[in-house]
C-alpha cells in the first residue's frame, strides 16, 4: 500500500508557504516606509489606512475622498492640496501643515490635530468631534457649518476665523468638569469668541447654563438663547 505521508507533508509544506507569505506580507506592509507611502499615493492609491506619511510633502496633492483613517501625518507638507472630504478619523496630524487646503466636509473624528496649521484652511462643514485642537492654528481660516462638538480647542488660535454656523456645543477650552461645567466653558469660550470679534452665529441657542458664571458677559449669551439650567 502506497504511503499517504509524502502527500501529506507535501500539502503541509505548501500550507506553511502560504501561512508565511501572509504574515511575511502584512509585516512587509506595516513597515511600508513613508517614501513608499507618497509613491502610492501619486500613482493614484486612495486606500491609505494606516499609513506612516511622517513627514513627507504632499504639498498641492488631490486626495479627495483617501481614505486616511488611523495615519499618522506628522509634521507633514499638505499646503493647497484638495482634501475634499478625506476621513481622517482618529489620525495623527501633530504639526501637519494644512495651509490654503480644501478639506471641506473632511472627516476629523478623534484626530490629534496639536499645533496643526489650518492656515487659511476651507473646513466648511467639517467634522471636528472630539478631536484635540490645543494650540492648533485657524487664523483665517473658514470654518462655516464646521463641527467641533466636543473638541479641544485650548490655545487655539482662533484670530479672523468664520464660524458662522458652526457647532461648538462642550467645547472643552481648559480642563473638564461636570457636564454643567462643561456647558458653562463652553458659553463662556462662545462670549470670548464673540468679544474678540471672531464671527459666531448663534451656537448657543438653547445651551444650558448653570449659576457659576461669574466674569461673563451673559448679557449677549441670553440675546442668542442661553438657559438657565432648572429654569
Amino acid at each position: 500500500m502506497k504511503s499517504l505521508f509524502p502527500k501529506v507533508k507535501k500539502e503541509l509544506y505548501v500550507f506553511s508557504f502560504i501561512i508565511a507569505l501572509c504574515i511575511g506580507g502584512n509585516t512587509l506592509f506595516a513597515q511600508t516606509t513613508a517614501t513608499q507611502w507618497t509613491a502610492m499615493i501619486k500613482g493614484g492609491e486612495r486606500d491609505l489606512n494606516g499609513a506612516n506619511l511622517t513627514g513627507v510633502n504632499l504639498e498641492g496633492i488631490d486626495l479627495h475622498g483617501a481614505n486616511l483613517t488611523g495615519a499618522n501625518l506628522t509634521g507633514a507638507n499638505l499646503k493647497n492640496a484638495n482634501l475634499e472630504g478625506t476621513d481622517f478619523n482618529h489620525c495623527d496630524l501633530t504639526g501637519t501643515d494644512f495651509s490654503n487646503a480644501n478639506l471641506s466636509n473632511a472627516n476629523f473624528l478623534g484626530a490629534t490635530l496639536q499645533y496643526t496649521n489650518l492656515y487659511k484652511a476651507n473646513l466648511k462643514q467639517a467634522m471636528f468631534q472630539e478631536a484635540n485642537l490645543q494650540y492648533a492654528l485657524l487664523v483665517n481660516a473658514d470654518a462655516q457649518s464646521a463641527n467641533f462638538i466636543l473638541s479641544n480647542l485650548s490655545n487655539a488660535d482662533l484670530k479672523s476665523t468664520n464660524l458662522t454656523n458652526a457647532y461648538l456645543d462642550y467645547t472643552i477650552s481648559t480642563g473638564s468638569g461636570t457636564p454643567e461645567l462643561i456647558e458653562t466653558e463652553a458659553l463662556g469660550k462662545a462670549i470670548d469668541l464673540q468679544e474678540k470679534g471672531i464671527t459666531i452665529p448663534v451656537l448657543i441657542k438653547g445651551a444650558k447654563y448653570n449659576k457659576n458664571t461669574k466674569g461673563l458677559n451673559m448679557d449677549w449669551a441670553k440675546k442668542n438663547g442661553a438657559v438657565l439650567v432648572g429654569s
